[in-house]
């Protein structure tokens, strides 16, 4: 499975497996996503990521500024890919940005507005949601690149 790997002021460098030398250079913050058709077309030459931000992927690992790659947890990944484009814009750019009870239960594939895990805080009447745990670290390590 092609991977691509997301860093600073870069287009998306593709990478055979998340053991390639490319991965071991870079320092952080960065992020490892499955390569879709969609995000494999960001790959050009032109270092501008603005555009398509953030690209189409499962994600896999990220790495803060001067810390260890972090492997990405099957919950956090479902999570991830079932919120669609729209709410990965919001999180990219406000990774404590709220969700309503619809988009809560559009991220964890229906799940009960009651269940929270450790991916998930909540507050309020009526519900208001916000990431947490690992699924706020990747989230604040891709908002990181989406920023000059």
């Amino acid at each position: 499975m092609p991977f691509l790997l997301l860093s600073p002021s870069q287009a998306p460098q593709p990478i055979a497996s998340v053991d390639d030398d490319l991965v071991r250079t870079q320092h952080g913050p960065a992020v490892i996503i499955t390569a879709t058709e969609a995000a494999a077309s960001l790959t050009s030459t032109d270092d501008s990521t603005a555009t398509g931000f953030p690209p189409e992927g499962r994600p896999v690992a990220f790495r803060e500024a001067g810390g260890d790659w972090t492997e990405v947890g099957f919950e956090v990944a479902d999570h991830w890919m079932q919120m669609g484009p729209g709410l990965h814009i919001r999180l990219a750019e406000d990774h404590l940005a709220t969700f309503d009870v619809a988009e809560f239960k559009q991220a964890t594939n229906g799940g009960s507005a009651s269940i929270i895990t450790n991916n998930w805080v909540y507050s309020g009447q009526p519900r208001i949601y916000r990431v947490a745990g690992q699924l706020r670290d990747f989230v604040t390590v891709l908002g990181q690149l989406s920023r000059p």
